[in-house]
């Protein structure tokens, strides 16, 4: 149980402890807020006849370890137990072992955009039909795992007043996404794509990031006045500026999930994105319910295509596929648009220029 009481800003519950929270310009002002609000909550708890127990109270502390985090007045931090935890954990020498210290790790995941990038060769290895053979590959990504949790940043509290700024980015692989406020991070999220979703043109598994960035994080966005989104795909900026009926169809039904929200999307190089491209080439399994339990298997997505609708039959199908498979030009074009346009047409080879106009409503299917 998480939850806020009616009426008592700074007051927050969680399971069976009471948080009193102050906030102000200077230490001062947060102390007075902090007294005005823990006033409050006694009073109200006498009310409902609710009797705290004072040997537990902690008052008026700079921070507080709590739910296996550090509260800060600088924002959120890891429990410096659990950090010391990974580091002496020792080497798995199974399976079981292996995802024992995966799930521990990903506690983590949320001050760590890396974490994911880093730990790839162990989340491999977990696979059903992955043998347990402990390379030197593995040994390196577990000396990295443990160096990078003593490098963590600090995560900013998330303010109602400020703007707010979502950087998303695909790979190949996987989707990721970091939620800014003036430059600092408030949230990570990341996850692998299905096997459907790597099928998908560079364009789609760029709006797939947006979908979502926004969903992941949609306790903060929604109802936002304006949401600067940035991705390195330029078509999409022109794309989010028409008409949704302009767009191709597997794009519209990215879009219209998108309708709750404020978006601008502008488009950012990727190497001016910091965050969300490292989260996106080596990201999080997917978890339909986004908790920070760690999932290891990619959740494979029933998927629509425009093939649904039309009755091809099954050798025709083949047929295309075959002559698709043996035409240069076309598998030259399947490879761009999995891989993603160029920023320019003279950038584009040569077999596939005569496609550049088409690019935005270009998609591959079956």
């Amino acid at each position: 149980m998480h939850e806020k009481l009616d009426g008592l800003p700074g007051v927050a519950v969680i399971t069976d402890d009471i948080l009193v929270m102050g906030h102000g310009d200077n230490e001062e002002e947060g102390n007075h807020n902090h007294d005005e609000n823990l006033v409050r909550l006694l009073e109200q708890a006498r009310k409902a006849n609710l009797r705290l127990n004072s040997s537990k109270m902690n008052l008026r502390k700079s921070e507080v370890r709590f739910m296996g985090h550090l509260i800060t007045k600088d924002g959120l931090k890891p429990d410096p137990e659990k950090v010391r935890a990974v580091q002496e954990m020792p080497k798995p020498t199974s399976k079981k072992e292996l995802l024992s210290l995966l799930g521990f790790v990903n506690y983590l995941s949320k001050f760590l955009p890396r974490l994911s990038e880093v730990a790839q060769p162990l989340r491999e290895m977990t696979a059903k039909e992955a043998k347990f053979i402990w390379s030197p590959q593995h040994e390196t990504a577990f000396q990295e795992v443990r160096e990078l949790v003593v490098r963590h940043p600090v995560l900013k509290y998330y303010d109602l007043q400020e703007e707010v700024t979502v950087q998303c980015d695909a790979s190949e692989y996987g989707l990721g996404a970091a939620l800014l406020q003036n430059g600092q991070a408030v949230a990570f999220a990341s996850r692998s794509l299905s096997q459907t979703e790597r099928q998908y043109a560079q364009i789609e598994k760029e709006c797939l990031a947006i979908v979502f960035s926004c969903e992941r994080f949609s306790q903060y966005l929604a109802g936002g006045e304006k949401i600067t989104v940035k991705s390195d795909h330029k078509p999409l900026q022109s794309i989010f500026q028409k008409s949704i009926l302009s767009a191709p169809c597997r794009l519209q039904k990215m879009m219209l999930r998108l309708q709750g929200f404020n978006l601008d999307v502008k488009y950012t190089p990727g190497a001016q994105k910091y965050v969300a491209d490292p989260l996106s080439r080596a990201s999080l399994a997917d978890n339909k319910e986004m908790t920070d339990s760690f999932h290891v298997f990619a959740r494979e997505v029933e998927t629509l295509t425009l093939l649904d609708s039309i009755k091809v039959a099954p050798e025709r199908l083949s047929h295309l596929q075959k002559c698709t498979a043996q035409d240069l030009v076309l598998e030259t074009l399947k490879t761009t648009l999995l891989t993603g346009w160029p920023e320019k047409r003279d950038e584009c080879p040569g077999q596939v220029c005569d496609y550049w106009s088409y690019r935005e409503w270009s998609s591959i299917q079956e």
